[in-house]
């Protein structure tokens, strides 16, 4: 996560939150999909082995999910809180997986000077990190700052919070609300953001991430078709073979153009 900004004290937030951020990615079913999808295209295009960089990561879910499948992860966050959580989790795991985690590190991911030049075979940043910097210099440093520690041919996959289903969820989670609070929906409209994020189109993204100099690989709406559709999703995932159709059929659209660009969360998935 990100350092304080005008609007929010981000390591604050996640200080007094570890617990739930650490459960957001399995709270339910519909919730789940963010890290199954982005499970599934990690596996897909990470290298067979080497050293990743969480950045952002968070209380460690990937962390420690990447670790369980055999590889090395360095864990960074701004907020002391989730990596304490981390450890915590972490002390859980066989001495194997345990062995793994190479470091855990406090740090923001505008500055990775910690770590030399392509000290890393693949670099994530995962869970919107990105989408806590306001200012777009700022954002293009951080993604450079993530290209710098990546080895050449190495993978990035970032992700962010999409700005049409931003849109969406405001009109179904808060009955519309901000809808008509004119000054709220010019400043969204004009800054993309709000008081605590930046949204994305995957165009944005797409640029954001190539002028770090990455080729793209591919990108995906991690939520797909199911995106705005949770109670619908929660209750199709009651029935196990129901569930594994409706994540086939996710999964089959997630990397169409339409549906990155409405998803809830869009994945980036990049070449240096």
């Amino acid at each position: 996560m990100m350092t304080d900004t005008p609007f929010f004290d981000i390591a604050a937030y996640y200080n007094a939150s570890a617990d739930s951020e650490w459960g957001r990615l399995a709270r339910d079913a519909y919730h789940q999909l963010e890290f199954q999808l982005t499970m599934h295209f990690l596996c897909k295009y990470l290298p067979p082995e080497g050293v990743i960089l969480d950045a952002g990561g968070g209380p460690g879910r990937y962390t420690l999910a990447l670790c369980r499948l055999g590889y090395e992860v360095v864990l960074l966050d701004l907020a002391e809180g989730l990596l304490a959580r981390a450890r915590e989790q972490l002390a859980q795991e066989p001495a194997e997986v345990q062995a793994r985690v190479r470091d855990i590190v406090q740090g923001d991911i505008r500055d990775l000077s910690a770590f030399p030049d392509g000290a890393f075979a693949a670099t994530l940043c995962l869970g919107c990190p990105l989408a806590h910097i306001h200012d777009e210099a700022e954002r293009r440093h951080a993604m450079s700052e993530l290209a710098r520690v990546t080895k050449d041919g190495g993978i990035i996959a970032v992700s962010v919070v999409g700005l049409l289903a931003a849109h969406r969820i405001d009109a179904w989670k808060f009955d519309g609300r901000f809808l008509l609070d004119d000054a709220y929906m010019a400043r969204i409209l004009r800054e993309q953001n709000s008081t605590r994020w930046h949204f994305f189109r995957a165009a944005e993204l797409r640029a954001l991430a190539e002028s770090a100099g990455l080729a793209t690989l591919e990108m995906a709406g991690l939520e797909s078709l199911a995106t705005g559709l949770p109670d619908a999703t929660n209750r199709l995932c009651e029935n196990p073979v129901q569930r594994q159709r409706w994540l086939d059929l996710l999964l089959r659209y997630a990397t169409e153009p339409a549906v990155v660009d409405m998803a809830e969360h869009m994945l980036y998935i990049g070449r240096k």
